[in-house]
């Protein structure tokens, strides 16, 4: 598992044997995992990401430790009219 993986895991306060018994495996499964002599599978992963209880697309994001930040101001910014985008385009690249 990489930095997210233990992000999410230290955001949610889950020990690898926390994790590893919410995804019913062994409690030294997470450990193989980060130390990478364990291959995950797609359908394991997503067993992890719903224990993590998070969004694929959160843990996906480029950006993860913003994710929530930046999705809220996107679905703000969606509700606009596009004359109000533009005056928000414009207000941002002054505020450089």
């Amino acid at each position: 598992m990489d930095t997210a993986d233990r992000l999410f895991q230290k955001r949610k306060k889950l020990s690898a044997r926390e994790l590893s018994l919410r995804i019913e495996k062994s409690g030294t499964y997470i450990n193989q995992i980060e130390s990478g002599n364990f291959m995950l599978s797609l359908p394991m992963l997503l067993k992890i990401i719903d224990a993590l209880d998070i969004s694929c697309a959160e843990f996906f994001a480029e950006n993860y430790t913003n994710y929530k930040q930046d999705k809220e101001i996107i679905n703000l910014l969606s509700n606009l009219s596009a004359d109000r985008k533009n005056s928000f385009i414009d207000l941002m690249k002054n505020t450089k």
